[in-house]
């Protein structure tokens, strides 16, 4: 079972997560004194400050006899957590080396990295590393130094994580465990569990755990009752772990999960109130009280992390966040376009660019209007497509069930004006579809904006002259309006899927996607992309002035355009998982 268990940065206990070198030495002194291990204060008496890496203090993981569960309802025992090899120095240089191996507990730490949003899939594109873990026996926690690398923040989607410790901010922290099973605090069946921990063998099991794990599968294979309140995934919770998480009953009990054998593997900073992944850390409350709160295996299915190899298979699941927040802000494109340096010949080329482009056909714009409109608008915004304005209206229409409009808006080259009002749209990496990709693959080299596929387009741009001006519609004018709100909100979106659909492409890579898939974000987003995703087409809406039918710069492309209709087979069929 994968898990992602959060700890808030400050706490009646002090502060959980102190960055160094900083507004907050004061914090560290404080924490020092009241009982940092002698060998961590040297650790960090030896650290010299840099600029190009920050360093986090983490005390956030303290055994569960004595600090109880987390807000995730997760209680990790001390011999879970203090388990170590006979060998073990408290030297990083010999300890990290030893863990690899390791099966669980602290040691592991090592092998844990900072992520933007637990995309956890590949190390080579985490923030830094976990420099220090050692275990606190007065203290009865874990206490690790962290360290964030400044490239590795810029180029992988941690610039506010980055920025928010330089500020000497308090980050709350969370962290990816895995762990064979976990068990019921309320109705687990402690007999048969300590008979099944008893069946150890060390020939056969890499430890106790394994071998519990073992006997109940056999239990269950033989058409017995496995273990009551033992738990291989999340399907499997009973009632209290399901419903009642962190809920404390009138006799005293409280529901949480043990996790006696926890192998770590991520640990990410997080700031509540901006950070996605702290938007799912979700507390419920009902009439003023703590009624239960997201399990830390919920968290992790909503965050989309699938085995084997701790592989993140998606972002935060968009309609988990609507339910637990309701209608969110659409993550900003800043992130990435603030540290982009732009260029005079970004924005001349973003129109000889547009002005080449071939346009997608009606009959491919039918046949994709068939699908949900979630999943066309995303996949073609994580092939870095940009719709026109013209295509935007014909699909919204067809998803209407207005072709005859939708043709006649076309036959009279009728575009809706630019609208000052924007509606949300529904999109996502989660709706991206391999499949569609897959038909829409030809337009690639034409119509993708992303860096390593612009970057060769601007190299050989085919100017073409310049269609007749497109009239603003003179058709029920607020369904006209509605479809330009529509076409900024999908605008606005489009730039939030392309930073994050890399997860999505990594697993899906036609023809010509592969430097895509694989681009650093440096690579990803050149001054040239950041251009085009913002403004390609703006330019190709309808415009009236006095009567005289104008575009607002003469260069929308109107008409079939380039309609590629024989790569695209719309007759094949698209698999809508």
């Amino acid at each position: 079972m994968l898990k992602y268990s959060h700890f808030s940065g400050q706490t009646e206990r002090g502060i959980s997560a102190i960055p160094l070198f900083g507004s907050s030495d004061a914090a560290l002194e404080k924490c020092a004194s009241s009982g940092l291990l002698p060998g961590v204060t040297r650790y960090i008496e030896n650290l010299r400050p840099r600029n190009d890496a920050q360093y986090v203090l983490v005390n956030a993981m303290g055994a569960g006899e004595y600090y109880g569960s987390n807000i995730n309802g997760d209680h990790f025992p001390e011999a879970g957590l203090i388990h170590r090899p006979d060998s073990w120095t408290d030297n990083p240089l010999i300890d990290s080396i030893k863990a690899k191996t390791w099966a669980y507990g602290y040691p592991t730490f090592y092998l844990a990295h900072p992520y933007a949003h637990h995309r956890n899939k590949d190390p080579k594109r985490a923030f830094g590393d976990v420099e220090l873990a050692v275990w606190n026996d007065g203290m009865k926690r874990v206490e690790l130094v962290t360290r964030i690398d400044r490239d590795k923040c810029m180029q992988f989607g941690g610039t506010g994580v980055w920025d928010k410790i330089k500020q000497g901010q308090y980050p709350d922290v969370s962290m990816g465990t895995k762990v064979p099973y976990d068990t019921c605090s309320i109705c687990l069946d402690w007999e048969m569990y300590k008979r099944a921990l008893g069946t150890f063998d060390p020939r056969k099991h890499s430890h106790p755990g394994q071998a519990a794990l073992a006997f109940h599968k056999a239990r269950i294979a033989a058409g017995k009752p496995g273990i009551r309140g033992l738990s291989i995934t999340r399907k499997d919770y009973c009632e209290h772990a399901l419903r009642e998480m962190s809920r404390i009953y009138k006799d005293g009990r409280k529901v949480w999960v043990y996790n006696d054998y926890p192998r770590f593997f991520d640990i990410s900073f997080v700031f509540i109130g901006a950070d996605k992944t702290a938007k799912v850390m979700l507390f419920i409350f009902r009439g003023g009280q703590l009624h239960s709160s997201r399990s830390s295996s919920e968290v992790a299915d909503t965050l989309g992390v699938r085995e084997p190899g701790l592989e993140k298979a998606a972002s935060v699941g968009d309609e988990m966040m609507t339910e637990a927040f309701g209608k969110l802000a659409t993550p900003k494109f800043g992130e990435i376009s603030k540290n982009v340096v732009p260029t005079q010949f970004a924005g001349k080329a973003v129109p000889l660019l547009t002005r080449g482009e071939p346009e997608l056909s009606r009959k491919l714009l039918d046949g994709l209007s068939a699908l949900p409109l979630a999943k066309t608008l995303s996949t073609t915004a994580g092939m870095g497509m940009v719709l026109k304005p013209k295509e935007f209206q014909r699909l919204a229409l067809m998803q209407l069930g207005k072709k005859t409009l939708a043709d006649e808006l076309d036959l009279r080259g009728e575009v809706f004006e630019k609208s000052e009002s924007t509606d949300s749209v529904d999109m996502g990496s989660h709706h991206f579809m391999p499949a569609l990709a897959e038909l829409l693959a030809p337009f690639l080299s034409t119509r993708c904006g992303f860096g390593p596929v612009i970057e060769q387009r601007v190299m050989v741009i085919n100017l073409h002259s310049a269609s007749k001006s497109a009239a603003p519609s003179s058709h029920s004018r607020e369904l006209m309006d509605k479809i330009g709100a529509a076409y900024n909100g999908y605008r606005d979106s489009l730039m939030h899927v392309a930073t994050v659909i890399q997860d999505a492409l990594s697993q899906y890579t036609p023809e010509g996607m592969y430097k895509v898939a694989s681009a650093t974000m440096q690579e990803m987003f050149t001054p040239l992309s950041v251009a085009y995703l913002q403004n390609a087409h703006l330019d190709a809406f309808g415009v009236s002035d006095g009567g005289v039918v104008k575009l607002s710069s003469g260069i929308c492309q109107r008409g079939e355009g380039f309609p590629l209709e024989e790569h695209v087979d719309l007759e094949q069929p698209i698999n809508h998982v």
